[in-house]
């Protein structure tokens, strides 16, 4: 066991794989919040839409 951490933290490329894995997890969980606050903003603002409409969806607009 002793050796796989000396291969991860003792090595240039150990160093970068090391990087880039906390990197990616570091993206991931961006974009995991980035998308829930989006998508909750996106649910507030039709719920305000619904409300200033008296209940019925808002109309289509000529939109498919």
């Amino acid at each position: 066991m002793g050796s796989a951490w000396q291969g991860l933290l003792g090595t240039d490329y150990g160093l970068f794989s090391l990087i880039g894995s906390i990197f990616m997890l570091g993206m991931g969980v961006f974009f995991i919040w980035f998308f829930s606050r989006k998508i909750q903003q996106s649910a507030d603002e039709h719920a305000r839409e619904l409300r200033k409409t008296g209940g019925e969806p808002p109309a289509k607009n000529g939109q498919a």
